[in-house]
């Protein structure tokens, strides 16, 4: 039998036991030695997609009271399935938990943060990118959930919303910033895309921001245009980026955020989901999440219900925490 085997059954065997299984995925989200494999919690990938594709946590977690608060304020705007939401949650409540106590956990990451590199690639059109991967210092990061969180494609604001109130209850004092142009998708491949342009385009960011306000939701701030005119001014200005979430739908607009948001992302690995390549209308995205792969030799954590990876990688000399 696979040696985590038998603890993932035990965790389906007391899903109605909370308190035994709160700290069953507390425990599985520490990166421990056991658990990272090359640049990832494994086990942890493993818990939250095994757990919610088979209905052994759902229940679990649709009994948490900032769960429920949280979805039930955006019924009739997310477009995305439960499973979803259910899955940013598991990530913010435990999954950032291990961000919060971060030190580096060995001499190699150590030297790693002084470094300096810039990765140089192309993407099918020809055009080069730079991705600036320098490892910032952590001394200066008092609490990791400090760090923000960025939505790369909002829609009507509906997953935004979601994680704002999330963090909100969780104690979180960072921002949730939701990007979109709100007018509709931007130029699409005619043939890589299979979307038009202006799709998408019945929403407003008027009515986000109203929304906004009347749910008292501070730590969310809608930013409307292309991700090319906003996202620059906003990094540079952020905090480090603990969730990065993309719904984007087209290959160049998941390129764009990728390259843009990794030399941004938490020193302790962040994480980066990504919602369109595991649908059958997203090789876009698909693609364009290939070649961040193949840049920057990373390896999914999970493959459902979202594509996730950590950046910069875990180190295979995790803390034993």
């Amino acid at each position: 039998m696979h040696p985590h085997f038998a603890r993932f059954q035990k965790l389906a065997e007391l899903v109605d036991g909370a308190n035994t299984v709160n700290q069953a995925l507390i425990d599985f989200h520490q990166n421990k030695t056991s658990s990272v494999i090359k640049g990832r919690n494994v086990i942890a990938g493993y818990v939250r997609g095994w757990g919610l594709q088979f209905n052994i946590i759902r229940s679990f977690i649709q009994q948490d009271p900032i769960y429920r608060e949280s979805l039930k304020l955006v019924e009739g705007i997310h477009l995305t399935h439960e499973v979803s939401l259910m899955n940013i949650f598991l990530i913010m409540k435990y999954g950032l938990k291990n961000l919060e106590r971060f030190k580096y956990c060995c001499s190699r990451c150590s030297a790693r943060n002084e470094a300096h590199s810039t990765a140089v690639y192309s993407d099918t059109r020809g055009h080069e990118h730079r991705s600036d991967t320098t490892m910032r210092d952590s001394s200066n990061i008092k609490n990791a959930l400090e760090g923000d969180i960025i939505e790369f494609g909002s829609y009507h604001g509906g997953s935004a919303i979601f994680m704002a109130n999330v963090a909100k209850r969780l104690g979180m004092t960072g921002t949730v910033y939701a990007l979109d142009t709100f007018t509709g998708l931007p130029a699409a491949d005619p043939v890589l895309d299979f979307l038009v342009t202006n799709d998408f385009k019945n929403t407003s960011f008027e009515s986000l921001s109203e929304r906004i306000s009347k749910l008292d939701l501070p730590n969310l701030v809608p930013i409307k245009g292309p991700f090319q005119k906003t996202a620059p001014a906003l990094l540079r200005r952020s905090q480090k980026i603990l969730l990065a979430y993309l719904d984007c739908k087209t290959y160049e607009s998941t390129h764009y955020a990728l390259s843009s948001v990794l030399p941004h992302m938490h020193p302790a690995g962040g994480y980066i989901l990504l919602h369109d390549p595991i649908h059958s209308n997203g090789l876009g995205p698909l693609q364009a999440m290939e070649e961040m792969i193949e840049t920057h030799q990373l390896y999914a954590e999970q493959a459902y219900p979202h594509m996730v990876y950590r950046y910069p990688k875990l180190c295979s000399q995790a803390n034993q925490f």
